[in-house]
């Protein structure tokens, strides 16, 4: 419901068109288009950008996209952040209320995991029943974050996210991400831990690793460089942090990648 109680979607009328999956991909773009239903896109990792003929989104992991009906829309991966997405559209009578937010976050994690179920439930067994259901309370979430009419921009969690994906490569600190929150270090990595679930340094360096693993698949810059691009000032900590989180080194990481190529 928006602010007035008003009913946006007739959940009753919902049809699945389709769930998908999209890895990341540092060329890929799609160039405008719009869709006769509607379209929602969640960012599990990564980041990227949307134009529409109103504004520029710059999605972060934990954002919904919503494209309503007919919107024309292009969205760009960040080569240095490619985003891994999930994809759900579905043909439903409604219309958004006056001035919402096209870019909506996932407090709570929500959105994301009935996004999941739906694409794990349609992919095993079709468009069920309990997908329908799951799609009915996505609705009403989508329904709910509209009617609270928070837009991203004002979520301090979703602003620290933001940061650590354009600014991994710099020197970031807890007390750096607590001053973009303005929060205390104490409250941030208290609220990022039960949103995210771990803590802002331990979040960085997972996006660290992340960019670095990218790098070393598609450029054959010297390991001391990788580390430097991502943000570890020491080569042999990066190696250390890297098979501890990866399970290989980065020379083995390079060699897999090329073996897969």
């Amino acid at each position: 419901m928006d602010k007035g109680g008003r009913t946006l979607f007739d959940v009753a009328s919902a049809r699945l068109v389709g769930v998908g999956h999209v890895a990341p991909d540092s060329g890929w773009a799609m160039p405008s288009h719009s869709h006769a239903y509607w379209e929602f896109v969640y960012f599990i990792r990564g980041s990227g950008k949307v134009d529409v003929p109103s504004a520029t989104l710059s999605p972060q992991p934990f954002h919904l996209v919503v494209y309503p009906p007919g919107l024309p829309h292009a969205e760009t991966a960040n080569p240095a952040d490619p985003e891994e997405t999930v994809f759900m559209s579905i043909d439903v009578t409604g219309d958004p209320p006056a001035g919402a937010h096209l870019l909506l976050p996932d407090h709570n994690g929500e959105l994301g995991w009935l996004l999941g179920r739906i694409l794990v439930e349609q992919r095993s067994f079709g468009t069920t029943p309990l997908a329908h259901a799951y799609v009915t309370a996505f609705l009403h979430l989508v329904e709910r974050l509209w009617g609270m009419g928070v837009p991203v921009r004002h979520d301090s969690i979703d602003t620290v996210l933001q940061h650590i994906h354009t600014n991994y490569a710099s020197d970031i600190s807890l007390e750096s991400l607590a001053n973009v929150a303005c929060l205390s270090k104490t409250h941030l990595a208290h609220v990022f831990r039960s949103r995210v679930g771990t803590s802002p340094l331990r979040y960085l360096q997972h996006v660290r690793i992340e960019a670095a693993k990218r790098l070393l698949g598609t450029s054959s810059l010297p390991i001391r460089e990788v580390a430097a691009r991502v943000g570890f000032a020491d080569p042999l900590y990066f190696s250390r942090a890297f098979r501890s989180a990866t399970g290989v080194s980065p020379k083995a990481c390079r060699r897999q990648s090329k073996s897969t190529t």
